[in-house]
Parts: structure tokens; C-alpha cells; sequence
């Protein structure tokens, strides 16, 4: 069953060049599947009813042009394949009939109380897929529990205002927290935001890879290490800004417990000329 569900971009929801928040673009794929299961007849109290609740396992994002405040996207969902205790939904994000962002996330369908994996029933599948049957697709190879040399370290407290509806932090509050990580990179690079700006400028995902492995709740103690996998992301030798950069970044709690493992790549935009204004690319 496709789904497609209508978004008009807020202000409230772009960073500081103008450009949709990786945070806030993960938020409307959620919502877009939530809605899509509403409209399949599975809402939240049904799942509630049932015991059972979907949780994300691991996303991957691709931006492909830069978009903003006031636009429209149309976010267009449907799942592609079921396993026994997991479901891999795919999205595509419309400007017009401009494709601007592609992602999946791969839900693990679990009990509600104690977050164990269950297998999905047979309505269930024949729901949100109109009765048709999905293969088993292959995944994606797991990423790595760390990068070469020594990582730059950021350290966080986990807040009541990063929790979600079951009291862990959400999987966008997660993206947040992998941007503040990078940010620190950079500056330990030689590249903070501020000199990022100065060029009218600064580095932003393009492509984003996480796992989702464990949960932290509020009081948890988080440390987020990013490792720089290009060497020649920082040159400098064909213009004053970086051209890019691929960051390997890890999330652990104080007990050691890897919480996150993600791979992004980022690329250089261009503040914008109009205050309000969408990124040039």
C-alpha cells in the first residue's frame, strides 16, 4: 500500500542556512509511516490493544537537493519486505515532481512491555501491503564499532525534552546529536561553525547511515565519538572551504553499551542570498 502524506515546511523546522533539519526530515518519515499504519486500520490503540509496538532498527537517508521553509514535500511510504520480526519500509520525498530525498528504515515489530521481538501476524502483512506478498530483501552489511586513530569525543546528559512517547530518546533526537558530535570534529579540525559562516557556508549531511542498537533514557550519560574517514576532506587545495567530508560516528552509554553507529557524508552549502531562503547546493 502506497502512502503519501502532504508536508509544508516551517521555519521552526530549517537550520541556521536555511535548509529542512536532518532531525526534523526523520521525524516526518515517522509520521508518514504511523499515518500509512492508521490508514492500514492498525492505529496506536490497536497496537496497544495487541501489546505491540514498531520500533526503527536502522535508517539510511539520501538528500538530494536542498529544500526549506515554506515548501511543500509530498512524503510517499510504502513497505517493501517482511521478515519474521521485521518489516523494511521505503520513502520518497517530492517537491512537485522533483524527487529531493530517498530513505528506508527497517522496523522491528516487538512487545510493547518488554521490547523483545515478535513475530508479525499474517493481517498485519496482507494490511500494509493490500494482501500481496513481499520477498525478504538483503540488507545492508552492519557498520564498523569504530574508525582509525583516536576520535574526537563529545559528551551529553540525556535530557527529558529528548524522549519520545515510550520515554527513550527519539531516533531524530538521535540525528541531533550525531550533527553536534561532527560539529565538534570540525572545530577540533580547525573548522568551527563560526568560520564556516564567515564563508557564507557550512558543511551539512547529504547521506546518513545510522543502527539503531540500544536505547537510552533520561539521566543516561552519552558519549558521542566521530572519526574523519576522508584524510582529504580538509585540504584545502582547490578551495577555501572543505569540500566534503565521510564521518564514521559512534553513541555509547557510561556502561559501555553501544546505543548508535552511523556513517555520514557531508557536503558544502551555500547560505542562501534571500533571509528565509533555501541553500544553494
Amino acid at each position: 500500500m502506497r502512502y503519501t502524506l502532504d508536508h509544508r515546511i516551517s521555519h521552526a523546522d530549517v537550520d541556521f542556512l536555511g535548509e529542512f533539519k536532518v532531525p526534523a526530515l526523520l521525524g516526518l518519515l515517522e509520521r508518514a509511516a504511523v499515518e500509512a499504519s492508521t490508514a492500514a486500520g492498525f492505529d496506536a490503540a490497536r497496537y496497544t490493544r495487541e501489546g505491540r509496538i514498531w520500533l526503527i532498527r536502522r535508517t539510511r537517508l539520501e538528500r538530494l537537493v536542498p529544500v526549506g521553509g515554506t515548501e511543500t514535500l509530498a512524503a510517499e511510504t510504502q513497505v517493501v519486505d517482511f521478515r519474521r520480526a521485521r518489516s523494511l519500509r521505503r520513502y520518497t520525498l517530492w517537491r512537485d515532481t522533483l524527487v529531493v530525498a530517498r530513505a528506508t528504515s527497517d522496523w522491528v515489530y516487538c512487545d510493547l512491555h518488554s521490547g523483545r521481538p515478535s513475530r508479525i501476524p499474517t493481517d498485519l502483512q496482507h494490511a500494509l501491503v493490500d494482501g500481496a506478498t513481499c520477498p525478504a530483501l538483503p540488507r545492508a552489511p552492519a557498520l564498523p564499532d569504530g574508525g582509525d586513530g583516536a576520535p574526537v569525543a563529545l559528551d551529553l546528559t540525556v535530557q527529558p525534552s529528548h524522549l519520545d512517547h515510550v520515554a527513550h530518546v527519539n531516533n531524530a533526537v538521535y540525528a541531533a546529536f550525531l550533527e553536534d558530535g561532527a560539529s565538534a570534529l570540525f572545530a577540533a579540525r580547525g573548522w568551527p561553525l563560526e568560520r564556516m559562516l564567515a564563508l557564507s557556508g557550512a558543511l551539512r549531511i547529504r547521506w546518513l547511515d545510522v543502527e539503531y542498537l540500544s536505547d537510552a533514557v533520561a539521566g543516561n550519560q552519552l558519549t558521542i565519538r566521530s572519526w574523519l574517514q576522508e584524510s582529504d576532506a580538509f585540504d584545502g587545495t582547490s578551495q577555501p572551504w572543505p569540500r566534503g567530508a565521510r564521518l564514521l560516528q559512534t553513541i555509547t552509554r557510561s556502561d559501555g553499551a553501544t546505543v548508535i553507529r552511523a556513517q555520514s557524508d557531508w557536503v558544502w552549502r551555500r547560505k542562501p542570498v534571500v533571509v528565509g531562503g533555501v541553500p544553494e547546493a
